[in-house]
């Protein structure tokens, strides 16, 4: 898969909120205590064999929206996706059929035009800063909300499984939003704003493993 105009934004919200939506085998992971959840708004090309990506290109090109937390396992730590949105059938389909919790929305709408960030289906705006792009640092808490190689789901028999992907490290700008936004855009109630927003530069994304955590 190609990943680009990867546009993150963070909460901290309080980890009570979030349990009950964490599969069975899994625990909430952590920053200084803190837990977070985050909107994930990208474009993606694929998933498809990389001989024929540049087909993809043309046939599963789309836009998707992600809702995720941040969770931990001894398989390794990675998100839990609590809402997926693409406004493309056949990847909705796909990622329902393994358990994921994705939906389409034909009317999804994610624009990159220069400096601007567009997110016009929850009414979020922004502008990426004039600053050269940074990898974020192991420890530091861009490197816990954003180098996730595994994605945690359960599947319709009742199996929590794992998907480790890889790729490139993320290279990030910080991105000012133009207008204040609450956690309750993405159904959760904290402070009434992000803690920070970045979006990245294209990614190369390949799937390298799947694991069971729980049968």
């Amino acid at each position: 898969m190609l990943w680009y105009d990867t546009f993150f934004i963070h909460w901290r919200v309080p980890g009570v909120q979030l349990e009950p939506h964490i599969p069975p085998g899994l625990s909430l992971d952590l920053f200084n205590g803190g837990a977070y959840v985050s909107l994930v708004a990208l474009h993606v090309i694929g998933p498809s064999p990389s001989l024929l990506l540049p087909l993809s290109g043309i046939f599963l090109k789309y836009n998707q929206l992600n809702v995720r937390t941040y969770v931990k396992t001894d398989t390794g730590r990675g998100i839990v996706l609590l809402d997926t949105q693409v406004d493309r059938i056949l990847p909705a389909l796909g990622a329902r059929l393994l358990g994921m919790p994705y939906h389409l929305a034909w009317s999804l709408d994610f624009k990159v035009h220069g400096n601007h960030i567009a997110l016009s289906t929850s009414n979020i705006n922004g502008e990426t800063e004039e600053v050269d792009p940074f990898t974020p640092l192991d420890g530091s808490l861009e490197s816990f909300l954003t180098d996730r190689f595994w994605v945690y789901a359960c599947s319709p028999v009742g199996a929590v499984y794992g998907v480790r992907i890889k790729h490139a490290p993320w290279r990030l700008r910080p991105v000012k939003l133009d207008n204040t936004l609450s956690s309750s855009i993405v159904d959760f109630s904290s402070a009434p704003e992000p803690v920070s927003a970045y979006i990245a530069e294209k990614v190369d994304v390949s799937v390298v493993e799947v694991a069971i955590v729980r049968l």
